[in-house]
Parts: structure tokens; sequence; C-alpha cells
């Protein structure tokens, strides 16, 4: 069912944003947040590109999309604060058939994977997906873009999941954690499709 939540504007004005959420996804009692209506919405997906973008630092060189959500949202502030780009694929969504052929063309780590084409070595990189929960595959692609010779301490969200390990995973490994807005676990009970049921963001 659709949902309304908000982000800070240039501004400080509120601005709302659509999404969805997936039932006792991926385990139970976690419902995970899809910007799917997001995305198709133009006027929000500047909103929130834009409220990404002014995050960044002047040393980041690259934006790192992590597969699936992060790819889109990687391409747009690429584009936005005229940076490199980068996409980091998710080994398990990969049919294995189809990794034994790349495999000689990526480097892989964790469950994750980067073409080796890309110049990482030396460079700044933000590692940017669509939401964080437990961390993991985003501390996977940093660790690897690290190992590359990247230099990685930024990782970017567009929502975050209340009371789960990501945030503290990922500050233990010196990575600075920004998320646009937090989401509890689930969605309370009896809620309705467009009543807004997020945390202010911090």
């Amino acid at each position: 069912m659709e949902r309304i939540t908000t982000i800070a504007g240039p501004d400080g004005t509120a601005i709302p944003v659509r999404y969805r959420r997936w039932k006792n996804h991926p385990v139970p009692g976690i419902d995970f947040p899809d910007i799917s209506p997001l995305a198709t919405d133009a006027q929000a997906t500047r909103h929130v590109i834009d409220a990404l973008g002014r995050q960044f630092s002047d040393e980041i060189g690259v934006v790192a999309g992590i597969d699936v959500g992060g790819l889109g949202l990687a391409g747009a502030l690429a584009y936005r604060n005229g940076l490199g780009l980068l996409d980091i694929r998710k080994v398990g969504a990969i049919r294995v058939e189809v990794v034994r052929s790349i495999m000689a063309n990526y480097e892989l780590g964790d469950g994750v994977a980067i073409s080796q084409a890309h110049r990482i070595a030396g460079r700044t990189v933000a590692v940017v997906d669509d939401c964080l929960m437990s961390g993991q595959t985003a501390l996977a692609a940093v660790r690897l873009l690290r190992r590359l010779g990247g230099r990685c301490d930024t990782a970017m969200f567009v929502f975050e999941i209340e009371g789960m390990p990501g945030r503290a995973l990922l500050e233990e490994a010196g990575i600075a954690v920004q998320s646009l807005q937090r989401l509890p676990q689930a969605d309370p009970d009896g809620a309705m499709d467009g009543e807004t049921v997020a945390s202010p963001p911090s």
C-alpha cells in the first residue's frame, strides 16, 4: 500500500514523497519501503535527488549505485553533480551461468561485484542506495571499493529503517551515513493508504 512521507526542502519546507511497503520483506516484521511511486513522479524525484546531491562534499568524484534501487539514484546524482558513475552488482542477483562468464572481468567482494573497467584507485567514491537496513551490502561495497584503491567514507540513502544495525555497522567502519528519512520497521496497525507513518528526518 502506498504511503506518504516528507523530506526537507532547501528552504526547510516539507516536501511530500510517495512510497509503498512490501509486507514482511525481507524478513517477518520488516516492511521494505519501495521507492517506485517516488521514482515515477518527476517532481518528487528531482526533490529527492537535489536533497541527496546537496550533501555531497567537494571531494567526491564518483557515485557508486548499489543494485538495484541505488542504480537509478546514482545515475541522476552523477548527472546533477557532474560526477563519475559506477554500478555495484549483487552477485546473488546474477544468474550462476552469467556469473561464471563475467567473473574474469569483475572484482568480487562479499557478495558484490564491480567491473574491472572502472577506474577507482585514488578517487573518492560515495555509495548510494534506496534503503539502509542491515548495512551489510553497503559495507561490502565500501570494502571492495577500498580494496581497489578508492577512498570511500560516505554512504547515502533515501530511507533508513529504525532500530536496525545498518547505521552503527557502517559508522564503525568509518563511514558517514546520511539518509533523508527514517521509517519504522513496519507499518503501524491500521495505517491507511496515503497516511504519513514516518518519523521526522534526523
